[in-house]
């Protein structure tokens, strides 16, 4: 089984991937099945004559990053042609490319255990339905309805937005791990760059639409297709792994790259393309099956 990890990173996002990769590589004597990591590095959205830092030193950081992967197979792409503006540039293009059985989404704003990956890759090594996801736990978020990837231990605790940015992620991933325990769930919920594992089989038939432009609400379209596929009778479920936390990292997140950096920010117009084009794309989708 193969595994291709998706990952659309800007500029100032790269030292936080270097800190991923380190996990990764950490953790990376547990894993028995083949990884490709899969990573563009966007410096579309950089005005880099107005910039203080060079563009020259992002890819050569990027380039040593890889070399840290000699455990997996390598595409690293430097983008300076405008074709990767966001994550669903990105994630389209992998899903449309890959031969991997699977396709894990990573936002570099995670924080997880080393092993997180050989937990993940061998909970979809025992999963039979023909279309799945995979999803670590996470603590409690800004309301219930994500309570369904929410670890037990966590349950009790507000919900809300000053409640979920508060936390510490290093401390909550440096707990122990105990009673791993692979559980399918009645419903569908992850947010996409959160360590879920999708077989490449569905992503292949919900896509990610043309009409959706360079980022927003893949995740929220990808979950309404698996209930229109449910509701169809095709064999889609999804599963977290109970036991196995994953956590953004809101504490620690000032960078200090954006101070000495032009960045372009076009994020809300590219979401707004996304969210008015999902109703049309939905109907699409439910007529294919």
């Amino acid at each position: 089984m193969t595994t291709q990890i998706v990952v659309h990173l800007l500029p100032h996002e790269i030292d936080w991937f270097e800190w991923q990769t380190k996990q990764f590589k950490l953790g990376s004597s547990h894993v028995d099945s083949n990884i490709i990591i899969d990573v563009t590095l966007n410096l579309n959205l950089v005005d880099w004559g107005k910039s203080q830092m060079l563009k020259q030193y992002y890819i050569d950081k990027f380039n040593y990053i890889e070399t840290l992967w000699d455990w997996a197979e390598t595409k690293f792409d430097v983008n300076e042609n405008g074709t990767c503006l966001g994550c669903d540039d990105k994630r389209r293009t992998s899903i449309r490319t890959t031969e991997a059985d699977n396709i894990l989404y990573l936002d570099s704003d995670l924080i997880f255990k080393p092993e997180t990956l050989s937990y993940i890759v061998s909970a979809a090594s025992v999963v039979e339905d023909e279309y799945y996801i995979i999803s670590p736990q996470t603590v409690r978020m800004w309301d219930s309805s994500w309570d369904v990837i929410t670890n037990k231990e966590y349950l009790n605790v507000p919900a809300n937005m000053e409640t979920y940015y508060a936390n510490d992620p290093f401390e909550i991933i440096a707990k122990d791990i105990y009673d791993i325990e692979l559980k399918k769930i009645d419903e569908f919920k992850f947010g996409g760059g959160w360590f879920n594992l999708l077989s490449t089989k569905l992503l292949k038939l919900t896509d990610i639409p043309d009409s959706f432009g360079p980022y927003g609400i893949d995740d929220l379209y990808v979950m309404i297709c698996c209930n229109l596929m449910k509701q169809k009778g095709l064999d889609v479920n999804q599963y977290v792994v109970d036991g196995l936390v994953v956590i953004e990292n809101f504490k620690y997140r000032k960078n200090y790259h954006k101070d000495f950096l032009y960045l372009i920010d076009n994020q809300k117009e590219y979401r707004a393309q996304a969210e008015s084009n999902l109703s049309n794309e939905l109907d699409n989708f439910s007529r294919l099956l």
